[in-house]
């Protein structure tokens, strides 16, 4: 499982580094929409922009992604190239976090009562095609993150688990 907390795992990223929206292939021809359109993703709350993926194996009036691979820039020590900081999106920013109010006016908060994440499942949304010149680079965009004093840089190539092999392999005495 592709998690925030595995951004700086090489070999996870290796596998995916960008989430697509899921779209059933009969709501997206509705739509007007082909496979990697890059599309406006509404809800009462906001708007973000990402890209789709066509697939028939999402209910035709679900969409569905993995949240947590967008990333703010400078985040988690990736470059700023990164493609989780350029493709990747968060769902974060259309989710509300209380409820709608009740006939009292009264407001609970909108998470999952068992482990107080973010109710996400039950997001309604809407989904728009971005115009050409929008499409390519997910929005919201935030001011980069700055590494703390002292932090050194990430490396360009990782090799974690180098020193591994070279242990493995040093002559024996």
């Amino acid at each position: 499982m592709y998690h925030s907390w595995g951004s700086q795992n090489a070999w996870l990223r290796q596998i995916t580094s960008q989430n697509r929206l899921f779209v059933h292939n009969r709501t997206a021809a509705g739509l007007g929409l082909v496979d990697d359109d890059w599309v406006w993703i509404e809800s009462i709350n906001g708007k973000v922009k990402g890209q789709i993926k066509l697939v028939d194996g999402v209910n035709a009036d679900t969409v569905w992604t993995w949240n947590a691979i967008g990333k703010r820039r400078g985040s988690w020590g990736l470059k700023d190239d990164a493609a989780e900081s350029n493709r990747g999106f968060l769902l974060n920013h259309i989710i509300g976090d209380q409820t709608s109010a009740d006939a009292n006016g009264r407001r609970y908060s909108n998470s999952d009562p068992v482990t107080g994440q973010a109710a996400w499942f039950d997001l309604r949304v809407r989904i728009v095609k971005c115009a050409a010149e929008e499409a390519g680079f997910t929005e919201p965009q935030f001011e980069r993150f700055r590494q703390p004093p002292h932090f050194e840089p990430s490396p360009d190539k990782l090799s974690f688990g180098a020193e591994f092999r070279r242990e493995r392999e040093a002559p024996r005495s």
